[in-house]
């Protein structure tokens, strides 16, 4: 008796692990092929999708304006618009971009004739500048401490020919008549800023071949009458 149920449970051990195969192997027919990995031109999807968006800005360029650190972080148009852009695509920018010529801009209107650009279109030469993140492969940023060695301590004076602002219309710097950059931080100034009034700040920043730009220590009329605003970077 103990040996027959032994030999009807493989039996029917046996006919469930058959059945289990066929469904198996039926399934794996039925599930729908994989679909091509997609051709390598999917990877620009993104920039396409942005390029396709309407333009935010379009015109010339007066000039690339650059941060503290030297690096060009915007571009000023000849109808007095700000394009903002990512330091880290300062290189791209100056390669892609000269005064004079004429580009669309992609991004994102912001108060005070700003655009917060994710994309740039040379109308002259075709070329592209997309705002993606910086690659694994590229060099890790330095501390901010070693970043600020870097600086030298600059003056600048003259007269306001266009103040600066952040994305929600605060005020975070001005660009002086002969060009110098000031930025300090999001309403840092007590006084109102307006176009023509004399300026004159002390900070520590960098001259280069794009012109002179500093983070603000003091500021005033004058170099003569200036007063400290904030702590100097360390």
């Amino acid at each position: 008796m103990f040996k027959f149920a032994r030999s009807s449970s493989s039996r029917q051990a046996v006919a469930g692990l058959s059945l289990f195969g066929a469904l198996l192997c039926h399934s794996a027919w039925a599930l729908p092929p994989a679909e091509p990995a997609p051709p390598a031109a999917a990877a620009a999807a993104p920039g396409a999708v942005v390029l396709n968006q309407a333009p935010a800005a379009q015109g010339s360029v007066d000039r690339l304006l650059i941060n503290p650190y030297g690096e060009v972080d915007g571009l000023l148009m000849r109808d007095r618009t700000v394009v903002k852009l990512a330091p880290h695509l300062s290189a791209a920018v100056v390669a892609a971009v000269a005064p004079g010529q004429v580009v669309r801009v992609f991004g994102l209107v912001e108060p005070g004739r700003s655009v917060k650009a994710d994309a740039l279109l040379n109308l002259a030469t075709g070329q592209v500048v997309i705002d993606r993140p910086p690659g694994i492969d590229s060099a890790a940023p330095l501390p901010p401490h070693l970043r600020a060695a870097q600086l030298r301590q600059l003056d600048v004076e003259g007269r306001v020919d266009l103040v600066l602002t952040g994305p929600r219309g605060e005020v975070n710097g001005v660009i002086l008549d002969n060009g110098g950059i000031v930025r300090f931080a999001p309403d840092g100034l007590r006084s109102p800023l307006q176009q023509g009034m004399p300026f004159a700040a002390t900070g520590l920043g960098t001259r280069n071949a794009y012109g002179t730009a500093i983070e603000a220590i003091s500021t005033g009329a004058s170099l003569g009458t200036q007063q400290q605003i904030q702590e100097p970077l360390r």
